[in-house]
């Protein structure tokens, strides 16, 4: 789903009701967390120019539909996923295989937390 977030460079902001359906303005990126485990427990959206989380250290975040309450997180390893294979109609990074996607799609669904992977009942996974 694209969401519009900036125009020539300025924020735009989605206004509704609906919380889960507001967009964050502002260009981001998005980092995945890991527990000591080696389980990602958390993705973690943040505008562009913000300093990148640090593993080991404590972070503020506020998970998407609760956006009223605060949490503390410590993250053992933290991974960029963010990358850019199109700026303006032009491809400045070579696209992976498909071969590459899918292997780069199982490895990380098998590094989840088998709590996220039920089939019935799975723990949500926040973002």
């Amino acid at each position: 789903v694209l969401q519009l977030v900036e125009v020539n460079g300025s924020p735009c902001l989605k206004f509704t009701e609906d919380e889960e359906k507001m967009t964050i303005p502002g260009t981001k990126t998005i980092y995945r967390l890991y527990d000591a485990a080696g389980h990602p427990f958390m993705d973690l959206m943040a505008l562009e120019e913000e300093a990148s989380p640090i593993a080991g250290q404590e972070l503020v975040v506020r998970v998407l539909g609760q956006l009223d309450e605060t949490s503390k997180v410590v993250p053992i390893t933290v991974e960029p996923l963010h990358r850019v294979y199109f700026s303006h109609g032009q491809v400045c990074e070579p696209l992976p295989s498909l071969a590459e996607v899918r292997n780069h799609a199982q490895v990380s669904l098998s590094t989840l937390n088998p709590a996220h992977r039920h089939l019935h009942e799975p723990q949500p996974y926040p973002v």
